[in-house]
């Protein structure tokens, strides 16, 4: 007590807290295999959570969850034991103590047996324990016994690696390029009919075979709620009054660039489109798109775009693409006069504007804007504009840093991720003296 005062510990929670391993020290512990099931959205979520805090923070050789996270995020999910390496089969094979093995027990939402040829390699290792089937079967009913002393659901699963027996040879080869020595000693882990997993555990019984192959199979599958593993609905970022936004800045540039009677082409074309794509919930992403390019625009660098954006007379407008996929025409950037419908201009119908021949304007003498590369919108968001939208930009090498540091300004901190992809390969080859 004298000692942990001196440490200002005056609670258990603080005594805890002295307790808690570093990331380093987890990531040198021996691991145990365990099967984690989401039975709700709740569940969904947490599982995403140890599966990236697996890869990204415990990743040693192979992504490690800790058992404390775990347990810290456990709401919707079934916890079960898995297979013999699993900590409760390796706890019952060095013989450990009641008391261990009772902890071990009340962890976990349900145990698991295997068929007996599932853990036959066993038979094999001389340094093993385990020295006939009947030694398995024993193991498997100790399981069992445990299950009814705790009150436990106890499954018999298959621990499936191939669909058919004959699929083996595809995990021996795997297998044999991670360098493992018995890679030709295949277990059989194929999905065995109903008739098969009985017939496996028959030596418990037909009622406890039953009961473990069919009944808590089935109550395990009944506790999980009809879930995907993606939401259905899009779930896109939100920006306040982005659809709102999004159509002032594409009439403000198009009477820009046409004047205050907009033609009835340029009208027609930006309901169409701002219709689809504000009533499919994809304004925000021209909008992430707008004020990224505007930004580095702003800060003196170009932006180029490339796929089919270009056909989105929306992102011509909101300065996201130089592209205008409207039919070839002219256009006077001084006094607004337009020209969409001369037979001159007709004649480069289905081509690009720019090809038409040096042109004044007939109003005010400046020369015309040849503009217009005739694309039709579904290129874009499909025939129905509900196609998921995918606006490419291409930043600056040296800008591309303080593009991804701007998307963060946007959403804040910790909102956004960057994806990428590896480049290169390097063999490292060993040091020969």
């Amino acid at each position: 007590m004298r000692m942990l005062r001196e440490r200002d510990v005056e609670d258990l929670d603080q005594l805890n807290s002295l307790n808690a391993m570093d990331t380093a020290t987890i990531m040198k512990l021996p691991t145990n295999h365990v099967i984690i099931l989401a039975k709700n959205d709740i569940g969904r979520i947490n599982l995403y959570r140890l599966v990236s805090w697996s890869h990204l923070t415990y990743y040693a050789r192979r992504p490690r969850i800790p058992k404390s996270l775990l347990n810290k995020y456990r709401e919707g999910l079934i916890i079960g034991s898995a297979c013999e390496a699993g900590e409760l089969y390796q706890a019952l094979l060095r013989g450990a103590p009641d008391a261990e093995i009772a902890r071990l027990v009340n962890f976990y939402d349900y145990l698991e047996i295997q068929p007996l040829g599932n853990n036959g390699f066993m038979l094999r290792d001389e340094k093993s324990t385990v020295k006939s089937e009947a030694d398995l079967i024993e193991l498997n009913r100790r399981i069992v016994d445990l299950g009814t002393q705790f009150n436990k659901l106890v499954c018999a699963t298959c621990d499936v690696h191939f669909l058919d027996p004959q699929d083996e040879v595809y995990r021996r080869i795997i297998m044999a390029g991670q360098g493992f020595k018995d890679s030709d000693d295949q277990a059989p882990l194929y999905l065995r009919t109903t008739d098969e997993m009985l017939k496996e555990f028959e030596y418990l019984g037909p009622d406890k075979a039953y009961e473990v192959v069919v009944t808590n199979t089935r109550k395990v599958s009944d506790m999980c709620e009809r879930i995907a593993p993606v939401r259905p609905d899009k779930c896109p970022p939100v920006i306040e009054d982005s659809d709102k936004t999004l159509t002032k800045i594409c009439y403000d540039r198009a009477h820009e660039m046409y004047g205050e009677d907009l033609p009835g082409i340029v009208v027609d074309r930006l309901e169409k489109e701002l219709h689809s794509i504000i009533t499919n919930g994809f304004a925000v992403m021209y909008i992430i798109a707008q004020k990224l390019v505007w930004k580095s625009n702003e800060d003196g660098y170009l932006v180029g775009s490339r796929g089919s954006v270009g056909s989105s007379f929306v992102a011509t407008m909101s300065g996201i693409t130089e592209v205008n996929p409207l039919s070839p025409h002219y256009h006077c950037p001084k006094c607004r006069y337009y020209d969409f419908d001369s037979q001159e201009v007709k004649k480069f119908s289905g081509m690009a504007g720019c090809d038409m021949p040096d042109k004044a304007c007939p109003v005010c003498g400046t020369p015309l804007e040849k503009d217009g590369f005739d694309i039709p919108f579904e290129t874009f968001l499909g025939f129905k504009g509900d196609k998921e939208p995918d606006i490419d930009l291409n930043f600056s090498g040296e800008y591309q840093s303080k593009a991804h540091d701007y998307t963060e300004v946007i959403f804040g901190k910790g909102q956004t991720y960057r994806a990428g992809t590896i480049g290169t390969l390097q063999i490292r080859r060993p040091l020969v003296m």
